[in-house]
């Protein structure tokens, strides 16, 4: 279940357009929080206050090269604006834990 239910519309803070942290990103800084905002959205729900992504699937969402995104990643970390850690995620059929390293994302938009 999405955190936001299903639709053809998201919640953006409307500190994006006042706020310095915001103020002082670079274009590419702001498309990437974004995308993380819909990631939010789509991935989270009631009760939860994060969720998880490779680094090559954000990169897809955000049509950039691994490079481009790390560089931008930590910008809105300096921020303030997300909070990311490595982890991995758990099957919950097999309750095992993935091989592959995600990162996991709190958005810091408040």
């Amino acid at each position: 279940m999405a955190k936001y239910q299903a639709g053809h519309y998201m919640e953006l803070p409307r500190s994006i357009f006042t706020d310095d942290r915001f103020l002082q990103l670079s274009d590419a800084g702001k498309w990437l929080f974004i995308v993380l905002k819909e990631l939010e959205h789509r991935y989270t729900g009631p009760g939860e206050d994060f969720f998880f992504r490779s680094n090559e699937d954000l990169a897809k969402d955000c049509g950039w090269k691994r490079t481009k995104l790390t560089r931008i990643k930590d910008e809105l970390q300096r921020s303030g604006l997300i909070e990311t850690w490595q982890m991995h995620w758990i099957d919950k059929e097999t309750k095992k834990k993935s091989e592959k390293h995600v990162t996991a994302y709190r958005i810091r938009d408040g």
